[in-house]
């Protein structure tokens, strides 16, 4: 066996070994998957709250549901991510250095135990670019067909897919014929339609989740989270630092003269999806495109130029595994807010390096023990959690037994006793700004997020709250107990 696919194999099996036994599996966006698949697998007391569709957890609640946890859906994202590995191998032609500055990438070891729908949509992308190709070389339709289902088919389980489908429309069909666009959309639809049939069946409205995805970022970009979260973080410079650190000190060659010439489309493609992801530098995101942008590297770069960017891989990758190897025995903890979820990746500790300790107690372990015990004490109640709006989700995740009722938002029971429901509302008006046109009309459009009219929990009667970390901030309850970290209220 040649030596570099048996050095391809021992990182493979290094990659597989600390992504399954690392307590780490994902911070951005990790409940939206995984607390959803819960929901479908009913193991999951309490009602959902996700940014994202609901399609990837859905798919694999069965799953959930055989094995009694999400594990499953880490060993999943992993697979996915090695065949991304061995798929670029293939479409390279079996390149060997396509193949090394692949697994090397400090992108793969970061997304290794991710739970996350990337993986799968960059496994699904990767070949609708290798049909796109065959298309351009061979003018067989069949192959604009299987490109536009694959990327499709990427859409329906990770939202961002439209904005890289967007650039990809520019720079792959400017000078295709209509009847080629028509053909590539209609088959974008077909791959995009088990969302589509899901949301139908969910919502009543196919395109909801892709509407509310698209007004979601409208929202955020113009007046903020509603849950006050500010843009310093998400832009801070660590993190455009460490984005950056995760490309190639030797993209410039992908500018050269005669390269670009002979790979405008691609090299374009690849510039307008990295600039779209520096307004929003989320290390996550780079895998999306990133087997592209090796696959043509790779053909860039001289053999010298080649081991120097190999070497610099693994060392930046060693220092991105550090937290996920530290994180298989112990756990970080930020005394900020020492009852946080564990999600510590090299973008979360050097944006906090000077507040984290670590820990060898598991802060989920106790709340747990602490919800076990909560539920013997007080079998069948419903309890409204806080102080934060989400900390119902964690504890309802947490949670393995079936003895707790229902798990409620302390933002919800807000809005219940305050008899309101909108969590967010904008107004936009259009009136005349002239006293010499007195319209009689005028023309708005609003729009906003409001608590579920489908909601059937029965507020009146929840007696009791818990308080993570500290004794829930409602004046009616008074505290009951402590236990290892929850704090439990009751209502006087």
């Amino acid at each position: 066996m040649d030596k570099n696919i048996k050095l391809t194999i021992v990182l493979l099996i290094l990659l597989s070994l600390i992504s399954l036994l690392t307590h780490y599996s994902g911070s951005t966006d990790y409940g939206d998957y995984a607390y959803v698949a819960k929901f479908f697998a009913g193991k999951y007391n309490a009602n959902i709250r996700t940014s994202h569709n609901l399609l990837y957890g859905f798919i694999y609640s069965p799953l959930v549901w055989i094995f009694n946890g999400v594990f499953v859906m880490k060993i999943a994202s992993l697979l996915f991510l090695i065949l991304i590995v061995f798929s670029l191998y293939y479409i390279s032609k079996k390149n060997k250095i396509t193949l090394l500055l692949l697994i090397a990438s400090p992108i793969v070891w970061f997304m290794g135990p991710w739970i996350s729908p990337i993986q799968l949509a960059t496994l699904l992308f990767l070949w609708g670019f290798f049909f796109i190709e065959k298309f351009d070389k061979s003018g067989k339709k069949q192959y604009l067909l299987y490109s536009g289902l694959l990327i499709g088919l990427s859409w329906a389980f990770w939202n961002t897919m439209l904005f890289i489908l967007f650039f990809f429309i520019i720079c792959f069909f400017y000078n295709k014929k209509f009847k080629h666009l028509i053909l590539f959309l209609f088959s974008i639809i077909l791959g995009l339609s088990p969302l589509l049939i899901f949301d139908q069946i969910v919502y009543g409205m196919a395109f909801f989740s892709i509407l509310k995805h698209i007004g979601g970022i409208f929202t955020f970009s113009f007046y903020g989270s509603i849950y006050q979260l500010g843009s310093t973080e998400t832009h801070s410079i660590i993190r455009y630092i460490t984005f950056l650190l995760m490309f190639p000190i030797f993209s410039y060659r992908l500018f050269s003269k005669s390269f670009f010439k002979e790979n405008k489309k691609e090299i374009i493609f690849l510039t307008l999806v990295f600039l779209f992801f520096l307004f929003n530098p989320q290390v996550r995101y780079i895998l999306v495109f990133w087997p592209v942008l090796i696959l043509y590297l790779s053909k860039a770069l001289t053999k010298k130029q080649f081991r120097i960017q190999f070497i610099i891989f693994l060392i930046i990758s060693l220092v991105v595994i550090n937290p996920y190897i530290i994180q298989v025995k112990y756990y970080f903890v930020n005394p900020s807010d020492e009852y946080m979820d564990p999600h510590a990746d090299i973008v979360f500790i050097t944006n906090n390096i000077q507040n984290l300790k670590i820990t060898s107690i598991s802060q989920e372990e106790l709340i747990r023990e602490d919800l076990k015990q909560i539920a013997k004490e007080y079998p069948n109640e419903s309890f409204v959690v806080g102080n934060t709006p989400d900390n119902y989700a964690y504890l309802a995740f947490v949670y393995l037994g079936e003895e707790i009722k229902e798990f409620v938002s302390i933002q919800d029971y807000d809005l219940y006793l305050n008899n309101e429901s909108a969590l967010f509302e904008k107004k936009l008006v259009f009136n005349s700004k002239l006293p010499s046109v007195p319209d009689r009309r005028q023309i708005w459009i609003g729009g906003g997020i409001g608590k579920s009219e489908n909601d059937n929990t029965d507020y009146e009667n929840i007696e009791f709250g818990i308080g993570r970390g500290e004794q829930i901030n409602l004046k009616d309850f008074k505290l009951l107990k402590k236990y290892n970290i929850l704090y439990l209220s009751e209502k006087i």
